[in-house]
């Protein structure tokens, strides 16, 4: 009987487990939730749901916890459930509209499904009560980002009269009336905000970007002194104002305000970081260091933290041999810091050798090895791993860091900066989006979406938010390159001339505003004056294999292929190990139409850079362009093993397989993949439809031919292929019409004498 008695517990406390309910797991998870663990809370709604599927709370706490952990796709979709299972409560509703909303204004598409998704709700709520705040202010909202003004205005006020002072509502209507022109009412409004909530910073943001903006200086100087004057205690509206004034050069007003912060170490304990951050971000280094010195001299039991900033000081101007000395010390006070052990792998990116790079990368995987989920690790072995030009893993390091700090801003700079490098914008503009939400103050961040913006297709915002920097940042040398860049695009030629001359004459080397002013002279059609500035630059840096580069380059552009050759012959004796010279040098053969010095030299660059797709991909082109397909495919297929998601790769190899005899089920597979990435490019959809016209289907192939020759009327190849889809159709005149039409076009010798064959075979 003894035995019997554990056997017994046991059992009944199976059971118990076991006849849990549903409401057991919902207040077990809702406790979690109020502490703040998210993932248990998430686990107990889901255990809660296992026992009664329509069980809407457990639903509705399910998505609120997804929504804490950044799952927003989850908890789109958990929401949605809840709000069908319990369609009288309104705050479900709300949630759910508030993320649709959220979703919508995030996606330049502006999906229609999540619009009516908003819309509808907010009518719900309307219908039911004809005063419903939040109906208003989603109708309002949606009215506002259709750029309907006056009817957000209108409806805006309606949910302030039903409770008012709220500030997503202020905020919202303020931004609304700024733009609409109501420049006054706007200004008005956010004053008597400030009046009942003095606490609440974004609305002093939102009035300092907009007197800025509109050069009214001493309205934004005042908005900061506000913010101050109202929040005493808040180090940063005093950090902000000396900001203001470093910009407006107005140096005893920025050291009159920042020693308010270093006079009372009482109220602001941490001002000499704070203030030695800013001097950090100002590139004053000896005032920086200064500060650090001093709080660590003031707080030396958090000397470490001091000595860490150091070090940046130190990283940031290039100097290791300083930053490794103070590193030193930090290990020595503390032997397992880690942070000290990453500043000691950055030292090894500040001398980016090959060597270095792969120990820093080494460095930081050990660290992330060790602690997988510190968003910080994996941030740096993300930066490692781009500084070795490994940008896909990269990539994966940088999007688990921001998984694992949805605020983290670092990781989303690098990942803006891969994407502009790749001429990748829509990416770019996404990221810089998330970064602006996060630090709306990032200046490097919002030009490059201003940049973003202006390159793809949205043209007035992008010149607005450039004009808008300029004014805040009038010695801006990043903002004044942009600038001069749209002048040179919108054949502003003289301003565009005025600004590059300018940036060159501070003295400092930069080859955006050379190559800007080269490019401007051109337009001007003073090829001989842009050929003659090269040269002079040159003479001053004779060195400088970017400089020789950029005059070969234009020399190639103005038709002095010979000197252009000469120049990058000179570039590969000077610099023997640089693949970027044999890529150049292969690039000036091709364009010559010497595809076998062309080949020579890619494969030259593909010694030196076995794991760069660069030169497997131009040699590939060049081989394909001599009439060496089957080498060609090999080459490629070799390129899209290192790069498999590459569309460009993919469209190239699918149209090679095609040529070559090879598999036509593969090839279709890989074209209709690169198609897919990208719709927009016609290449891809030309090779689709060859695809489709070697397989017999013969009408698809028309359709997609038809499309590109309309819209690219001078492609020789689009014009070749629709002609022989015609030709296989049988009516021979079109065809005969079409084929004449892409030797018209002058096309490479091969598709030359494919156009010729075909047209004998017509006779």
């Amino acid at each position: 009987m003894r035995k019997a008695v554990p056997l017994l517990a046991a059992a009944l406390i199976l059971l118990g487990a076991c006849s849990r309910s549903p409401r057991y797991y919902l207040d077990k998870g809702d406790k979690l939730f109020a502490k703040g663990s998210y993932a248990d809370a998430e686990l107990n709604y889901r255990k809660a749901i296992q026992k009664d599927p329509s069980f809407g709370p457990a639903f509705y706490q399910l998505g609120l916890s997804q929504l804490r952990l950044g799952k927003t796709a989850d908890a789109y979709s958990s929401l949605s459930r809840a709000a069908i299972l319990l369609p009288n409560r309104e705050d479900v509703k709300v949630t759910l509209a508030d993320l649709s909303l959220a979703a919508f204004l995030a996606d330049r598409r502006r999906p229609a499904a999540l619009y009516k998704k908003v819309d509808d709700i907010a009518t719900q709520l309307l219908s039911k009560n004809a005063k419903s705040y939040n109906g208003f202010r989603l109708k309002a909202h949606l009215a506002a980002a259709g750029q309907n003004l006056v009817e957000a205005e209108d409806l805006y006020r309606k949910a302030n009269e039903v409770k008012p002072m709220q500030p997503e509502v202020i905020m919202a209507w303020t931004q609304v009336m700024l733009v609409g022109g109501h420049t006054q009412q706007g200004e008005e409004l956010a004053g008597q905000f400030i009046e009942k909530n003095k606490t609440y910073l974004p609305i002093y943001d939102l009035l300092y970007r907009h007197y800025i903006q509109s050069s009214r200086f001493a309205d934004a100087e005042k908005i900061l002194q506000t913010r101050s004057a109202n929040n005493p205690k808040d180090p940063g509206a005093v950090l902000e104002l000396a900001a203001f004034y470093a910009g407006r050069s107005r140096e005893a007003d920025m050291t009159a305000a920042l020693k308010r912060l270093l006079d009372d170490p009482k109220t602001f304990p941490q001002a000499h970081l704070q203030v030695g951050n800013l001097y950090l971000r100002m590139q004053r280094w000896d005032d920086a260091l200064a500060q650090y010195n001093d709080g660590a001299r003031a707080n030396p039991k958090d000397k470490v933290v001091y000595l860490k900033r150091v070090a940046d000081v130190w990283l940031a101007q290039g100097k290791g041999e300083q930053a490794e000395h103070v590193v030193d010390e930090i290990l020595a006070q503390e032997p397992g810091d880690e942070a000290a052990k990453g500043v000691r792998a950055s030292l090894l990116l500040s001398k980016p050798t090959p060597e270095n790079i792969a120990k820093a990368v080494t460095l930081f995987q050990g660290l992330v090895d060790k602690k997988p989920d510190n968003a910080t690790w994996r941030f740096n072995l993300g930066r490692a791993l781009a500084a070795k030009g490994d940008t896909e893993h990269a990539k994966v390091q940088l999007l688990e860091a921001v998984k694992l700090r949805r605020d983290f801003v670092p990781p989303r700079v690098i990942l803006a900066e891969i994407s502009e490098a790749k001429h990748d914008y829509r990416s770019s503009l996404q990221y810089t989006e998330e970064i602006m939400k996060l630090n709306p103050k990032n200046t490097r961040m919002r030009l490059l979406h201003a940049v973003s913006l202006l390159n793809t297709g949205d043209q007035a915002r992008g010149r607005v938010e450039l004009r808008g920097l300029e004014k805040e940042f009038p010695q801006d040398r990043d903002i004044q390159l942009e600038l001069a860049v749209v002048d040179l695009n919108d054949d502003k030629l003289p301003d565009a001339e005025q600004r590059f001359r300018k940036l060159i004459a501070q003295g400092k080397s930069d080859l955006r505003a050379t190559s800007g002013l080269a490019r401007t002279l051109i337009a001007e059609k003073h090829a001989d004056a842009a050929l003659s500035f090269l040269e002079d630059e040159v003479k001053k840096a004779p060195k400088s294999v970017a400089l020789r580069s950029l005059l070969a380059a234009t020399e190639m552009q103005t038709g002095k292929s010979d000197l252009a050759l000469a120049e990058y012959q000179h570039l590969v004796a000077e610099v023997p190990n640089s693949p970027q010279a044999y890529l150049a040098l292969g690039n000036a053969y091709r364009q010559q139409g010497d595809f076998a010095n062309a080949v020579t030299s890619f494969q030259k660059a593909e010694a030196l850079a076995p794991n760069d797709i660069a030169p497997l991909a131009l040699l590939g082109e060049s081989l394909s362009l001599s009439g060496q397909r089957p080498q060609a495919l090999e080459t490629y297929r070799r390129a899209l093993q290192m790069k498999p998601d590459n569309p460009a790769l993919m469209n190239a190899t699918a149209y090679l397989i095609a040529e070559t005899g090879g598999s036509l089920d593969e090839a279709l597979k890989l074209a209709q993949k690169a198609v897919a990435s990208n719709e927009q490019q016609a290449n891809f959809s030309d090779t689709l439809g060859w695809i489709y016209f070697k397989k017999d289907l013969n009408d698809s192939a028309m359709q997609v031919f038809r499309t590109l020759t309309k819209n690219n009327p001078n492609n020789a190849t689009f014009h070749y292929h629709f002609g022989m889809a015609l030709l296989k159709k049988g009516d021979k005149n079109a065809a005969e019409s079409e084929l004449r039409a892409a030797l018209a076009r002058k096309p490479s010798g091969v598709v030359r004498q494919e156009i010729e064959a075909a047209l004998q075979k017509i006779g």
